[in-house]
């Protein structure tokens, strides 16, 4: 899978696609709309050259809207201005930021970083895993966190490496989360993480099994109506006894779907656009990776200090 987008849009948070993962499709754009007057306050110099600019420096083509606009004193940069550009629309718009001049003469696209702040852990004070369910050893040196789809083909090739290789090869040595992300594009995807989250109401052990359940018997559940009978057969099964008329109230009323939609807009927030996306103490992992590639970054952060 590769992505239309240039490269240069892409570097700057644009790209849709992640190495063998599933992302959403970019659909052919209208004709761009008119840019909506902004205020002269809100404006910089040469604000319409600098759009000018930007389309034709990422070989932007002209039927994506593209819009200017949250221009504002710089926060890190005295003398400064910032603002954004919004390129795209609905599910497909990303936001670029930039920093320029007060003249609007120079620009530098993206956001300032603070050299002091770890940007790893920058990353982890954002994931929320206090009462999240886990897998292997509370004081693991090192926690994985993945944001996946359930319908996602390739995020079952990224289950297979967790549960065969890296769990078994690492056991207590490190912490696993698996968060929601569920992509518009696979219609079942969020109904399975409805039934899983309800199962989880109850229990955890039950929250593993339809997690299991689902990645392994994902050609059997094939469209959203499906959904339910696979939960409800995965939950029979489970060793752990399940109030199946309460998980059913929950899942036919979508009392979990807010707690899914909250784990993806969390994944959204620290740079997740496809799926499966791995955290490894804070370290990004993208697409469905070979062992080799956990093992390389799980080794480095077991190592000892120097």
């Amino acid at each position: 899978m590769t992505s239309r987008i240039p490269s240069l849009v892409s570097a700057l948070g644009l790209g849709l696609a992640v190495l063998a993962g599933c992302a959403p499709k970019q659909a052919p754009a209208p004709e761009a709309p008119a840019p909506a007057p902004t205020a002269a306050a809100d404006r910089l110099p040469n604000q319409d050259k600098l759009a000018q600019f930007f389309r034709g420096k990422v070989n932007l083509p002209p039927n994506v809207p593209m819009q200017v606009g949250n221009v504002k004193d710089s926060v890190a940069f005295g003398g400064l201005k910032e603002g954004t550009i919004e390129v795209g629309e609905g599910p497909q718009k990303r936001t670029i930021p930039f920093v320029a001049t007060a003249d609007g003469r120079w620009v530098m696209f993206g956001t300032p970083q603070d050299i002091t702040v770890d940007p790893k852990q920058e990353i982890l004070a954002k994931i929320k895993l206090e009462g999240q369910p886990f897998r292997g050893a509370a004081d693991a040196k090192v926690t994985i966190v993945e944001y996946s789809d359930f319908q996602c083909p390739y995020c079952k090739r990224g289950y297979d490496v967790i549960e065969q290789q890296v769990l078994k090869e690492y056991g207590d040595k490190v912490k696993f989360y698996y968060k929601h992300y569920p992509l518009p594009f696979h219609p079942w995807a969020e109904p399975a993480a409805v039934a899983v989250e309800c199962a989880r109401e109850q229990s955890v052990d039950a929250y593993w099994a339809t997690y299991h359940g689902f990645f392994e018997r994902q050609n059997d559940v094939k469209e959203p109506a499906n959904v339910k009978a696979v939960a409800k057969d995965i939950l029979a099964k489970t060793k752990t006894k399940i109030d199946m008329k309460a998980w059913q109230e929950c899942y036919d009323g979508q009392k979990t779907l807010a707690a899914v939609k909250a784990q993806a807009e969390e994944g959204a927030s620290v740079g997740v656009n496809g799926t499966p996306a791995y955290f490894i103490n804070g370290q990004s992992l993208e697409g469905a990776q070979p062992f080799e590639a956990f093992k390389g970054v799980i080794d480095a952060a077991l190592a000892p200090s120097k």
